[in-house]
């Protein structure tokens, strides 16, 4: 099987309604992702070993402080284990050099070592499965928009399209924020809800889930695209995360 190569951009922002801002994280990696056997892959990071590490929940800007040189420290064997599905081989994970980073970084951060590799296990595996299209239910539908679930307050919708023999599955799940304050815009969103990722309008007292797949002709990943956004009385959130195949 041909390797793939991959593009993820990730930024996160949070903005408090009197425009102070909490957060404003951008990054961008570039990954390779090896066959090796069909229950193993590689996964390799071949630019920005210390931006991913950056977007790690937990690791954070603690990863600017590490050395250059652990952008050589970025290559995990995963292994899909029949009973437990992905998972990172131990002798890769734990290797000298890694450890003496995450050493580093423990001291900074006052969690500990394996916390930290657990912290980096959860991201690489989550964008493997994303690759991998490993949580995707609902692409055996037929063309056309499904409602997944309706209720007062949240609706969960699929659409599912095909152009020019790529299969394109969106799925928006839209929720209406429940507070003191009586007015939202959740009618309002329901009916922006497939251009509502794209734009930079924010629905007061709602949240928006909108995820989209395009796989190619050879039924692979091509595209990933992740939104999150929603907007409250004390402030907004938006959080996006690209995976992109590259040519």
């Amino acid at each position: 099987m041909v390797n793939d190569e991959y593009r993820i951009d990730v930024s996160d922002t949070v903005v408090t309604l009197n425009g102070k801002t909490e957060r404003d994280l951008k990054s961008s990696f570039g990954v390779e992702l090896r066959y090796i056997e069909p229950d193993k892959y590689q996964f390799i990071f071949k630019s920005g070993f210390h931006e991913f590490l950056n977007a790690c929940p937990g690791v954070g800007e603690l990863a600017n402080m590490l050395p250059s040189c652990t952008q050589q420290l970025s290559e995990f064997l995963i292994i899909d284990e029949p009973d437990i599905g992905l998972a990172i081989a131990q002798d890769t994970l734990y290797n000298d050099a890694l450890l003496l980073i995450l050493e580093e970084l423990a001291k900074y951060s006052g969690e500990s070592v394996e916390s930290l590799f657990d912290l980096i296990k959860v991201q690489i595996l989550r964008d493997l499965n994303t690759i991998l299209m490993r949580d995707v239910d609902d692409f055996s539908l037929s063309l056309g928009e499904h409602t997944l679930f309706e209720s007062r307050n949240r609706e969960r919708t699929l659409r599912i399209e095909s152009r020019n023999s790529v299969k394109v599955a969106e799925l928006s799940d839209i929720k209406r924020i429940i507070c003191d304050e009586k007015e939202d815009e959740y009618e309002v969103l329901k009916k922006e809800r497939w251009q509502a990722h794209s734009n930079t309008k924010m629905y007061s007292n709602t949240g928006l889930n909108y995820t989209k797949y395009h796989v190619g002709e050879d039924k692979r990943l091509d595209l990933f695209e992740y939104v999150y956004k929603s907007q409250t009385s004390t402030q907004e959130k938006c959080l996006k995360r690209t995976i992109q195949r590259l040519v």
